[in-house]
């Protein structure tokens, strides 16, 4: 009886650990769109969303091609096609793809300082977005 009663104590000392050893990750939904500077698409422009609660929702980010256009990933590890639905501060920094220290070159344009600080608040909804468009004015 006494074996018995330690097995069972054992086995839900294991199924404890084991669920609280799997945490659930949040679904993704897709998120991709377009950024525009004074009428122009921006170039490889860096897309930071960052979570606004302290909710543990995974934050995302996104490098727009030649158009304009960007698709968001997960930025945790692997990586995940999307974003969690959920409030996002977005910001937007420019990133010279053939960057070398020993000769920084400028940008060729300038994205605001508000952009890049404060950044705007946007809400990916729950089935996603894949017509967004940030237009970014000084």
């Amino acid at each position: 009886m006494k074996r018995l009663l330690k097995n069972v104590v054992l086995f839900f000392v294991c199924c404890t650990l084991l669920i609280a050893g799997c945490t659930k990750r949040d679904s993704v939904v897709p998120v991709s769109g377009k950024v525009i500077l004074q009428g122009k698409p921006i170039a490889d422009c860096n897309i930071t969303f960052q979570p606004t609660t302290k909710n543990p929702i995974v934050a995302a980010s996104g490098l727009t091609d030649t158009e304009g256009n960007f698709s968001l990933e997960t930025i945790e590890s692997p990586r995940r096609k999307g974003a969690v639905s959920g409030e996002y501060h977005v910001k937007f920094f420019w990133r010279d793809p053939a960057f070398d220290e020993t000769k920084p070159k400028p940008a060729p344009y300038q994205i605001p300082a508000k952009y890049q600080q404060e950044g705007i608040v946007f809400t990916v909804p729950n089935k996603g977005k894949t017509d967004v468009v940030f237009e970014l004015v000084p």
